[in-house]
Order: C-alpha cells, then sequence, then structure tokens
C-alpha cells in the first residue's frame, strides 16, 4: 500500500489538511488586489496554503503565479527565470508563434525569446539573456505583469516564496521592486519567507524600502483536533488502525507543525504496516527512535561545527520547561555564559536557522534535532 502520509513536498487535495480560515482570508486579499507577506519557519505549509489559494480562486478572471527564490544565485538567475515564468504564464499562445516572438521581443528588452516544442507539440518559451548590468533591464521585467494587466484589464497575483533571499541574491534588488511595484495598480503581490528576522526587517524595519508594503497575513498552526482527524482519516483510507494515544504522541513531539506530523505519522505508519503494536508502551520510543536514528549523521555534522558556547545553549534550550534561559540558575545548571555572551549565542544561532523565539523564550526549530540534542 501507498503511504497516505506526504511530506517533504508541496502537499494537495486530499494530504492538505484544514486551513479554511486562512484561505478564505487569502482568497478575499487576492480578490481586492492586496499585496501581504507571510512567514512562517520552513516546511510549515506556507507553499501548498498559496497554492491551495490560488487553485480555489473564487475569481478565475485573476491570473495567479509563484515564484520560488530559494534556488537563485544572482541576479541573472532572478531575471532569467522571472522572465521565462512571466513569459510561460501570461502571453497566449494562440495568437501564433511568429507574433508571439515579436511581442515577447518589444517587452523583455535584452532578452531574446527562444520557442521549443515537447513531444505533443506544445509549445513553450526560454530566455537567452545577456548579463545584466543596467537597472533598466531590471525594471523591464519588473513591470511586465504591470503592462500586461493594464493592456488586457485583467488581475494578476504574484507570489515570490523564500523572498528573504533577495537579501542574497542582489539586496538593492528590493529597491527596485518597492520603486516599481506602489505604482502596480491591477497587480498584487505575496511574500512568503522563512527566516522570522529577515522578513521582519525587510516588512517592518523602518529603514528597509519594503517597510509596511503590505499587511502580514498570520500562519497559526493548525488544531491538534483538526490534526487528529486528520491522522485518522489517513489511517481509515489504508484500512490501518491507530490510538489516540500514538496520536497525541505524534502531535506533541512535532508540535503540531504540519511538515513533521506528517513525516511522524508516516514513519508510525510504516511500522504498524510492518505489525507493530502501537498499544505496546515502547512503541512512541521505537518509531522516534528509528527517525533520530535515519538523521543523526547529519545531526552529528551539524553539532561539530558548533562552538562550546552554541553546544551548552542547545543543550539547555533542549530541556528547557517552565524555566527561564536567562536565569542564574538555569544558567549555572548549564554552565552557560553570562548575559552578554548568552545574548550573542542566541544570536548566531538564530542566524544559523537552529532555534526561534517563540512566546516566553526560545525553541529548536527542529523537533527531530532537538530530541537528538536532548539525547546526548
Amino acid at each position: 500500500m501507498e503511504n497516505p502520509f506526504k511530506y517533504g513536498e508541496v502537499v494537495s487535495g486530499e494530504n492538505f489538511c484544514n486551513r479554511k480560515k486562512e484561505l478564505k482570508e487569502i482568497n478575499r486579499a487576492i480578490v481586492n488586489g492586496y499585496s501581504f507577506w507571510m512567514y512562517s519557519p520552513r516546511r510549515f505549509g506556507k507553499s501548498s496554503l498559496i497554492l491551495k489559494a490560488f487553485d480555489g480562486l473564487d475569481d478565475k478572471n485573476i491570473i495567479t503565479i509563484y515564484f520560488d527564490m530559494y534556488k537563485l544565485e544572482t541576479l541573472d538567475d532572478f531575471a532569467r527565470e522571472y522572465s521565462a515564468l512571466l513569459a510561460k504564464e501570461l502571453f497566449d499562445w494562440k495568437i501564433g508563434i511568429k507574433k508571439l516572438t515579436q511581442k515577447i521581443g518589444k517587452l523583455f528588452h535584452n532578452l531574446y525569446p527562444k520557442i521549443s516544442f515537447d513531444s505533443y507539440g506544445n509549445p513553450s518559451v526560454s530566455l537567452e539573456i545577456q548579463k545584466i548590468e543596467d537597472h533598466t533591464d531590471i525594471e523591464t521585467i519588473l513591470n511586465i505583469p504591470d503592462k500586461i494587466a493594464e493592456k488586457n484589464d485583467i488581475k494578476i497575483c504574484i507570489a515570490f516564496d523564500e523572498f528573504q533571499e533577495i537579501q542574497r541574491i542582489k539586496p538593492f534588488l528590493i529597491n527596485w521592486m518597492r520603486s516599481l511595484f506602489q505604482f502596480h495598480k491591477k497587480v498584487s503581490y505575496i511574500f512568503l519567507g522563512s527566516k522570522q528576522s529577515l522578513m521582519e526587517y525587510i516588512f517592518t524595519d523602518m529603514n528597509s524600502p519594503f517597510y509596511e508594503f503590505g499587511f502580514k497575513m498570520p500562519i497559526n498552526p493548525i488544531s491538534n483536533d483538526d490534526l487528529t482527524s486528520f491522522i485518522k482519516k489517513q489511517f481509515r483510507k489504508t484500512k490501518l488502525n491507530i490510538c489516540n494515544e500514538t496520536i497525541s504522541d505524534i502531535l506533541n513531539r512535532s508540535r503540531s507543525h504540519p511538515h513533521f506530523t506528517q513525516y511522524f505519522a508516516a514513519v508510525v505508519w510504516e511500522m504498524i504496516l510492518e505489525g507493530f503494536d502501537d498499544k505496546n508502551p515502547d512503541f512512541n520510543t521505537l518509531w522516534m527512535k528509528r527517525i533520530i536514528d535515519s538523521q543523526s549523521f547529519i545531526f552529528q555534522n551539524i553539532y561539530d561545527q558548533l562552538n562550546l558556547n552554541q553546544r551548552k545553549t542547545l543543550i539547555a534550550i533542549s530541556n528547557l520547561k517552565d524555566e527561564k534561559l536567562f536565569s542564574g540558575e538555569y544558567r549555572k545548571r548549564f554552565d552557560l555564559p553570562e548575559t552578554s555572551s548568552l545574548t550573542s549565542t542566541i544570536n548566531s544561532l538564530i542566524k544559523k536557522n537552529l532555534i526561534q523565539k517563540v512566546s516566553g523564550g526560545y525553541e529548536i526549530i527542529n523537533p527531530v534535532f532537538e530530541e537528538w540534542i536532548r539525547n546526548l
């Protein structure tokens, strides 16, 4: 049987759990032409949520475009990939290849359209590009959606995923975007990010060009009730049973994080299929051990690259319950440095995307890594 739980990829259809409130709010924002930004840790389901919203959009006259910036390395990469996506999504192939080529050529300065066909005769476009050296070339590309929307009297919504990567690709690109996007009347933008400090700087720091550009769309954890129902439903589909105690343990260990909930449930499903009894008192230890063992080499490599204070701080955070990390007693128990050094260490771990600030303290982002650290 195929495992009914999906993780590490965009999920849709029956693999998508709830988010009805967020979908309704996103739909309303897109229809009204509002731009917004959204932060959550990686694999929290932002991409799946936006694509689900695009798929279920009430107004079918709105063109939606999704662009992932995570793998881009240079400004040339951005120009080439974004241009090709715009050409693919915004141009009507029915007008004829010759006219299409001319049309694209007029709009894409410094870009040369190349039309190719697949084995079924369907056309696709790639764009040959010279090295981008002038900001006017970027402006031409960034203005394409607005020109198309105005000319055809349509609305367009574009989602930039992992938007914080713009700081790595070309920091000044964000200035060009803001100077142009603010005049795009028929195009709205969604900015998704997984690094809290960078996203907050981009949209809430007064020194950032994107200060107060769009509003923050909250994305909250899926309720335990919804996740419990989802897990039970997926098990019933494959005619396997899971006890309530095992589901509670999955949600407790995953912190109800969508990716880790699906990941843990997938491993539990495999073990029950293999014949393990989830009512056995040792079962919850066994399935987590299987997960930790599969990733221990990766975790060891991460740990080996940390200095002593970073290691001590991670161990201390992994054991936090009701204590305060900065209290004298807790620092003494885990031999943590003084307040100023501890603050610096925490900031370095946040930059490495290993921990995040939460209400009342800090937590290790990856709950499996947290279990591994706790067991050292």
